[in-house]
Formats: C-alpha cells, sequence, structure tokens
C-alpha cells in the first residue's frame, strides 16, 4: 500500500543453502506514481485481479482506469500489462477501448502471450452480463461463447492450458461448468449442479480433477474434491460435531409460477421445523440487489434455517431483476423497480398460501435488505399488499429513490436503474416508483434496522422512515448499529440482530 492506495510491489526471492529465503533485492512498486489502487476498492482482491505468466515474465493486474470523482457514476476498470523481463517498462492497458468493466486477468499457464479476462459491455452498469474474453498480446481479442444467456463469476485455467473451469449463477445454484477445447469446437459441460460450489484448484496433473468449495441451504462451507470419474467427496467437516447438536430443515424445495408478464418465476420454500401439521406463521423473505438472488447457500446473516427453527414457513422469490435467470431477466427490472417485482411478489405469496395450507394467512411477515428493504418501504404505501401482513421489517432500505440519487456512493446505481438518468435531468424517473410519496398509506407496522457507515443506502433514508411512522403514530421500532455498513459484519451485533428482529417478529405473530 502506498499511502492511502493498495499497489501491487515485486521483489526477487532468493532461497539459501540453510533453506532460508531472502529478499536479494527492493520491493519494486508497480504502479509507481500511479494515483489508483490495485485490487480495485472495495471487493477487488489480489488473487482475482493480479496474474502473473507462466515464465515469470508478465504480469497483468485490474485497476481503476480514471481514480476521480468519477469513480462514482462509472464501472470502467481496465487491465494492464507489465514486461518484467527489463527493469523499469511502463504499464500497457489492453482494454482501455472498453468504457465499461474489465477484470480478473489470468494467463494461459502455458503460453505468455494468451490472457483471458472478464468483461462488461455496458458502462455503469455493474450487473451486466461478464463475458470471457481472450486477448492474444497483439492486441487482438475474442469473445469466448459469445453467444451464452449466462453471466461468468470465475475462471480457472487446466494445467495443460486448453480448457477452462467456469463458476457462474444457474437458477439460484452456482455452478461450475468445463470449457474444453477453448479455441475451436468449444464444448460445455455442467460438473456440479447443486448448491453454491465456488474456488475451483485444479489438481497439478489431473485436469479433470480438482478441490472447491460447496454449500448449501443446508451444509455450510465445505472442501469438496471432484474425481474424474466424475465422482464428489467431503475432504472437510470441521462443523460435524456442532451441527449434530442443531436441528434444521432438512432441505429447500424450489418450484416456480407465473408471475409478471406471464413469465415464469422460481421460489424457495422451506418449512418451519417444527412441522405441517399445524398452522404455522410466515417469514416472506425479499432479496436486495436487486439483480441478485436467494441462492442455494448457507450464510450467518439471514440464514433460513434460523427462522424455520422459530416455526416460520419460508418464502424467498427470485423475482424479476433476480439474476442467474438469464440476462434478459435481470435487465427487466432497469425502470421497473415498483411494478413487475411487486407484482411477482403479489402473485407469489398468493401462490404459496393456496399450495401450503398449514401456512396461516394471518401470521405473515415479510422482511428484506436493501432493495428488499425499498419494497418494504413499498409494500408499506400499498394496502392491496401491506394488509396481508402483520408486521414489515426493512435492513437499511431505500425509503426515497429520489434523494437516495444525491446522497449514495454508488450514483452509476441509481443512475443505471431508472433508465440512464441523473435526478435533475429527469426527476420523474425517480419518482415514479418512490416509495416516499405513499406514506399516508401507511398503516402496519415497521421495525428499521440501520448502519451509521452505510454509504450505500445512507442511514437519513431509514431515519426519516422512522420519524414518518412516529409522526403518523404506527408501532415502530428503531435499531441502530454505530460501527456497521450495509451490512452487519460483527458477529455480536448480529447476535443483537436477530434477538431483535425474531423478537418483532413473535410479538406480531403470536
Amino acid at each position: 500500500m502506498t499511502g492511502p492506495r493498495h499497489h501491487p510491489f515485486l521483489v526477487a526471492i532468493k532461497r539459501q543453502v540453510n533453506g532460508i529465503f531472502q529478499f536479494p533485492s527492493e520491493p519494486i512498486d508497480v504502479l509507481f506514481n500511479v494515483d489508483s489502487d490495485s485490487p480495485t476498492r472495495p471487493f477487488g482482491d489480489a488473487k482475482a485481479q493480479w496474474s502473473f505468466s507462466a515464465t515469470g515474465n508478465s504480469f497483468s493486474y485490474t485497476r481503476q482506469y480514471d481514480e476521480t470523482s468519477a469513480v462514482a457514476w462509472t464501472t470502467n476498470l481496465d487491465i494492464y500489462t507489465v514486461d518484467l523481463s527489463m527493469f523499469g517498462q511502463p504499464s500497457v492497458c489492453i482494454t482501455c477501448d472498453n468504457l465499461a468493466t474489465d477484470t480478473d486477468p489470468s494467463y494461459s499457464p502455458t503460453d505468455d502471450r494468451v490472457l483471458i479476462y472478464q468483461s462488461q459491455s455496458k458502462p455503469g452498469y455493474e450487473s451486466d452480463q461478464f463475458k470471457i474474453k481472450s486477448y492474444n498480446g497483439s492486441n487482438s481479442k475474442i469473445t469466448l461463447l459469445g453467444n451464452w444467456d449466462r453471466s461468468i463469476q470465475a475462471i480457472t485455467w487446466s494445467h495443460d492450458g486448453q480448457s477452462l473451469f467456469l463458476e457462474l449463477g444457474e437458477e439460484a445454484q452456482n455452478v461450475i461448468y468445463h470449457l474444453f477445447n477453448i479455441f475451436e469446437n468449444q464444448s460445455l459441460t455442467r460438473l456440479v449442479s447443486s448448491g453454491t460450489s465456488r474456488d475451483v484448484n485444479v489438481h497439478r496433473i489431473n485436469s479433470r480433477m480438482f478441490v472447491f468449495t460447496h454449500q448449501s441451504f443446508v451444509e455450510p462451507i465445505n472442501i469438496y474434491l471432484y474425481s474424474s470419474d466424475g465422482s464428489m467427496q467431503s475432504i472437510t467437516d470441521h462443523n460435524k460435531a456442532l451441527l449434530a447438536k442443531v436441528k434444521m430443515s432438512p432441505a429447500a424445495e424450489t418450484f416456480s409460477f407465473l408471475g409478471a408478464r406471464s413469465d415464469k418465476v422460481w421460489r424457495w420454500y422451506v418449512p418451519p421445523l417444527s412441522g405441517t401439521d399445524k398452522r404455522a406463521p410466515l417469514a416472506f423473505f425479499i432479496h436486495g440487489g436487486p439483480q441478485s438472488s436467494w441462492y442455494d447457500a448457507w450464510g450467518y446473516g439471514w440464514n433460513f434455517q434460523t427462522y424455520s427453527s422459530q416455526g416460520y414457513a419460508i418464502i424467498a422469490i427470485n423475482f424479476h431483476g433476480s439474476d442467474s435467470y438469464g440476462q434478459n431477466f435481470t435487465d427487466s427490472i432497469i425502470g421497473n423497480y415498483g411494478s413487475l417485482p411487486f407484482e411477482d411478489l403479489q402473485l407469489g405469496l398468493t401462490y404459496a398460501l393456496n399450495k401450503f395450507s398449514y401456512i396461516d394467512p394471518n401470521r405473515a411477515v415479510a422482511l428484506g435488505a436493501s432493495y428488499g428493504g425499498y419494497m418494504i418501504y413499498w409494500i408499506a404505501g400499498h394496502p392491496e399488499m401491506s394488509h396481508r401482513f402483520k408486521t414489515l421489517i426493512s435492513h437499511n432500505g431505500v425509503f426515497d429513490t429520489r434523494f437516495k440519487g444525491y446522497s449514495t456512493d454508488e450514483l452509476r446505481f441509481s443512475e443505471h436503474d431508472v433508465g440512464g438518468y441523473t435526478p435533475w435531468a429527469n426527476p420523474d424517473a425517480y419518482e415514479r416508483y418512490n416509495p416516499v410519496d405513499p406514506v399516508a398509506n401507511w398503516t402496519q407496522p415497521i421495525l428499521i434496522i440501520l448502519g451509521a457507515r452505510d454509504y450505500r443506502v445512507p442511514d437519513t433514508q431509514g431515519i426519516s422512515a422512522f420519524n414518518a411512522l412516529q409522526r403518523r403514530g404506527i408501532e415502530s421500532r428503531l435499531l441502530y448499529f454505530p460501527n456497521e455498513n450495509h451490512w452487519v459484519l460483527n458477529t455480536l451485533n448480529l447476535l443483537a440482530w436477530y434477538e431483535q428482529v425474531l423478537g418483532w417478529m413473535h410479538k406480531w405473530t403470536n
């Protein structure tokens, strides 16, 4: 790190006769005099955004093209290469012709001239489809699987340099594909199709064998071995003793219904641990993003098992705008924040109550964070939906879309999702589905949760909503974390979060 920046440094390493390593030279800052970060902030990491060629003579990295105020309204990351065979060579940008994101370079393990990376094509759109690009060292680029309607999350080379392992979301599962014959007669095979699978690490000799991490709604993260015969087995089980003490719902079911536009929409269902032979309350989950999904994954926050163990049935809908169902489905939410997803949620709730007759429709709770929190406020202003819930819970939700367009640290996000407008150029685009407008219709009690260090959805959004509730005499509570951001990351704070959320739900459903 140089001053306030993260920079890669290069240093020679020499092993002495006694086995001790030493640095025979001073570290060299690859980004010397460049006012930029690599890895990029806030989510970039060196493992993905740095790559050495097989010979060690070349190095590639990702950085922001221009570290000015524009970082708040652009997504322009670029890939640079530097020749390490001679001292003092300048970095060369190989993607500066693309104003969208280019990231995660990876050299071929057998050819220093070949580099693959992930690339988006729509500037300012962080949920645009990531495609695979190949660069051959002479400024020639080709797109692999150009017609495939899936967004690539991670790429790993086989050690023979002839194939790639691809990690991507597919119908709320994080799956692994194997792409054979990269540059001609391509063949694509799905290897792992359930749960959430990531972090492929290929065997040094057998390129059809690899280890990876795997998790699901019923299993925390473990390391698995994928063998060349197609079998999978867990090679870690550190939580076995702890899990043996915990009762959990054995599985989550997924099923579809006809949502907005008569499109197929998918949802998750988890029954209460107490069983389905008696009436049970409902926890109706609304995910954030909105270009995200409820994935078949474990997590210490928003863990479905927590609510199932308290006697709740769980319904979680991957509405229009969710990822992993094709880019067109993801893009459908642009300009439609309060329409298509809202209709999906209405139809999905009706479908669930009809399908699972044991669920008590008079003891339903809706809860969501970020965009999910926005939708909680939007639901609150529409009695045809709000009256179907005994109470609502919003975590760091957007209350005033127009004001957020001025105050968020991700201006690009607000501008893109309303159709590409600033709030002063087209205020109507921000007001079209603004939860602040129908506050006069609010009637249901709401628990609001905020993090003081949230700059994506500043805490004034939730404070404003809480003031409105208090001023209107609607029962409400504000849970405020002075040292948390858009997420609750401190485990002790998370325990307090669960205590307050479950306590509030219990108050209104019992």
